[in-house]
């Protein structure tokens, strides 16, 4: 993979690397109208895989059947349900310490770490404000349901995927075509 694609992907790990608690929050939404992707391994389709030996972390991008059915940019804007997971997970390592392969010498996914879960709906958004994302809303889940990133902090997810662009969709990746800066 190249390091265009792996830095589109690596942007969402990394938007919220400058926040510390004492920083005014950007506005964000009361409620959490995103929701835990239930069995999302199980339903969704896989979008992506980004192994990061220097990160030790495997990245795993699944999308529902509304958001994996957008695979050019001429079928944008997302349908309205469009659900992406980003799963974050350990790299595995083995007995001796050194990251663990498979047979293709791909790194082997760890325990999962979080969730960053963005859902498009009609109207959602709005209470970003001046960080709107189009009709995206974004919340960050442990494994356990509990929130990485609330509803209520979920102001600098908005800030960063304004970056991506309207002409995307506000979504770095997924299955569409590579944008040359990316």
């Amino acid at each position: 993979m190249n390091s265009k694609t792996i830095l589109g992907l690596c942007v969402l790990l990394t938007c919220r690397s400058g926040y510390t608690s004492d920083e005014k929050l950007s506005p964000a939404s009361d409620s959490d109208r995103v929701g835990f992707p239930e069995n999302y391994t199980n339903t969704f389709q896989v979008l992506r895989v980004v192994k990061k030996p220097d990160d030790q972390k495997v990245v795993t991008v699944y999308g529902n059947r509304e958001a994996a059915s957008v695979t050019q940019p001429s079928q944008l804007p997302y349908p309205y349900g469009s659900v992406i997971v980003m799963e974050t997970a350990t790299a595995e390592k083995d007995a001796t310490g050194k990251l663990a392969v498979d047979a293709q010498g791909n790194l082997r996914k760890g325990k999962i770490t979080g969730l960053h879960v963005m859902r498009r709906g009609k109207d959602f958004g709005k209470a970003y404000a001046v960080n709107r994302a189009g009709e995206w809303e974004f919340v960050e889940y442990r494994p356990d349901r509990s929130y990485l990133t609330s509803p209520q902090k979920s102001g600098t997810c908005a800030q960063c995927h304004v970056k991506a662009g309207a002409d995307r969709d506000f979504v770095y990746r997924g299955k569409l075509a590579e944008r040359s800066g990316q």
